[in-house]
């Protein structure tokens, strides 16, 4: 009998692994596209490491089978790619820490790169396994500052006077802090904050020196994120820098900067919280009654569709409370599916989800007005201003 039970039990076990093969090969074809996707609208005239790396990736079954093992939602280019950089921060001798900067490496992009990479992960699989199938994505992009103070002008213009700020998907909840740093827009200082965290930023189609006021009073500073970064570990700062590119140097000091600012005040916090479940409620504690602004940046990407609708409705809930300001860094067609009453996303400005729109939804009981304010690079590396309240931006070049 017990032969016989083996044999169901190899047989089961032999079944299942043909069932999951076709659905292994399906997941691995959509990593595919996603890894070259990555390199044409992410790496492309932002890292040339991360822009060939990706191709190779995407051609090299081996490496893809990283991210097969990790759990579903695991499976970005962004996290295997920080997991490969935390490793690389205590190996700078390597041969793949050679093309990269913030390491102190300085060779230039060549046929070895993706040989070294992929020889780094056969090397330190088992490492690699344990951080995709532990970790989650964590960043905090200092430029996206950018996008939160222009909504926060744009909320001024409706609704003068001091505000609370509320941050969804905050990591380390850095940008709560957006006026402590110092601005750099077009390379000119548009802010008389003198910070160790400089932002910087092109303005396409404008003069970038006269699109920032200057912020209003904010009196309470609440970041909501799942999995919360402390900046009082080491090594959750260490995995918060993974995410910086290889050739960011810039960027490295920037997050460096705005975390030592971090450590000087206690005016900010972040907690544990789902947006799709918690934000309602955390935003009805929050005492006083002014107008609540909160800022979301990269946030609907992680969502299903089901899931943005749920954040929608939170902040719907929310404001029948008091005013709630939703500002906004997202790709435009996540943002059409969130029924924003923008006419322009029910055009060609929904397709273009390797640019980021930035705006704002002002939110009374069950009135809400929503404005563009302009199309930026996902990382705010530039800010292209509306020209008006229907700008497409088809004036734009596409991709």
């Amino acid at each position: 009998m017990r032969s016989r039970s083996c044999a169901r039990a190899r047989g089961r076990a032999v079944a299942e692994t043909r069932d999951e093969q076709p659905v292994r090969a399906v997941e691995a074809e959509r990593l595919r596209l996603l890894f070259r996707f990555f390199s044409a609208t992410q790496g492309a005239g932002r890292s040339a490491v991360y822009e060939t790396l990706s191709e190779g990736v995407a051609s090299d079954n081996g490496l893809l089978a990283l991210l097969l093992d990790a759990p579903e939602q695991q499976r970005r280019p962004s996290l295997l790619f920080a997991a490969v950089n935390s490793l690389l921060a205590s190996r700078r001798g390597s041969d793949l820490a050679a093309y990269y900067p913030i390491h102190g490496g300085h060779r230039a992009v060549d046929d070895q790169l993706v040989p070294a990479f992929s020889a780094f992960c056969g090397q330190h699989r088992d490492d690699l396994t344990r951080l995709l199938a532990q970790r989650s994505t964590q960043t905090n992009e200092i430029r996206r500052c950018v996008a939160l103070r222009l909504g926060i002008d744009h909320v001024q213009r409706h609704w003068p006077g001091p505000v609370a700020l509320v941050e969804v998907g905050a990591s380390a909840g850095l940008n709560l802090l957006f006026d402590r740093y110092d601005y750099r827009l077009d390379g000119e200082a548009s802010s008389a904050a003198a910070s160790s965290a400089v932002v910087s930023c092109e303005v396409r189609g404008s003069s970038g020196t006269n699109i920032l006021r200057t912020p209003p009073t904010i009196t309470r500073r609440l970041g909501i994120d799942q999995h919360p970064i402390d900046l009082s570990d080491p090594d959750a700062r260490a995995w918060l820098e993974a995410f910086i590119w290889p050739e960011q140097v810039e960027e490295l000091a920037t997050l460096r900067g705005a975390i030592d600012l971090a450590a000087t005040t206690a005016a900010a916090s972040v907690v544990t919280g789902d947006a799709t479940t918690d934000t309602a409620r955390m935003l009805s504690e929050l005492p006083g009654s002014e107008p609540v602004v909160v800022f979301t940046a990269s946030l609907l990407s992680y969502l299903t569709g089901q899931a943005r609708n749920a954040f929608v409705a939170q902040l719907r809930e929310a404001a029948h409370r008091r005013p709630v300001a939703w500002v906004f860094a997202e790709a435009p067609g996540l943002l059409a599916t969130t029924a924003l009453d923008v006419p322009a996303l029910r055009g060609p400005l929904a397709q273009r989800n390797s640019r980021y729109l930035v705006g704002a939804s002002l939110r009374r009981a069950d009135q809400h007005h929503d404005q563009l304010l302009g199309l930026a690079d996902p990382y705010l590396r530039w800010f292209s201003p509306a020209r008006d309240s229907t700008d497409d931006f088809q004036w734009i070049p596409t991709d």
